[in-house]
């Protein structure tokens, strides 16, 4: 596994947050009436939060890959709930989906990072990963903005939620992301015969 198989991950960072934390509120205030409903929907995300966090210290997947990129498309349900209009319920529902997905994966994806990064090289690695995951916040911000005042906030969040899951889900149409898996276990090749995972070499 090389460092960059998680680059269609971060980028979803910049569209998740613009569509959350920047039209999120804007979405509650226009369509649920205000602060409380959306502070409903909030509550489920976090809600999600914990419980993946419960589901990544009891479950260690094998199919790593499949398990990342999945827990991350989770990330587009509330988008795609709110760009539909879909009802509280519905949407607090999605939001917790997103954060047990998103829980359950950035957990797989670290351990996966420190299994297959060396010792030495892994702040320098992580700290790479959380820069491109930082660095375009402020312009999807900017671009989020006028999108909505030019197509509306609904339309807006359709389209992040259709990046969100595009990146999640085109990455596993390559065999080695979808076979990824801990070194403990084993992934097949091209040739059909299964090797072990290979550690990035220093």
């Amino acid at each position: 596994m090389a460092v960059g198989d998680g680059l269609p991950v971060r980028a979803v960072v910049p569209v998740w947050l613009a569509g959350y934390q920047l039209l999120g509120p804007v979405y509650g205030a226009q369509f649920l009436g205000g602060a409380g409903p959306w502070g409903v929907v909030v509550s489920g995300f976090t809600a999600g939060l914990v419980a993946g966090a419960g589901v990544a210290l009891l479950w260690k997947p094998r199919l790593v890959g499949r398990v990342v990129y999945l827990g991350t498309g989770a990330m587009a349900l509330p988008l795609a709930a709110m760009a539909l209009a879909a009802p509280l319920p519905l949407l607090v529902a999605a939001t917790a989906a997103a954060g047990t997905g998103l829980a359950i994966s950035m957990t797989v994806w670290s351990g996966l990072l420190q299994e297959r990064v060396p010792s030495d090289w892994l702040s320098r690695t992580m700290s790479y990963s959380t820069l491109g995951q930082i660095l375009p916040v402020p312009f999807g911000y900017l671009l989020a903005g006028l999108a909505s005042h030019t197509f509306g906030v609904r339309s807006t969040l359709a389209f992040g939620a259709l990046l969100i899951a595009l990146a999640a889900v085109v990455p596993l149409v390559i065999r080695q992301v979808r076979w990824l898996s801990l070194a403990a276990e084993q992934e097949p090749v091209a040739g059909g015969e299964p090797v072990a995972a290979a550690r990035v070499p220093r």
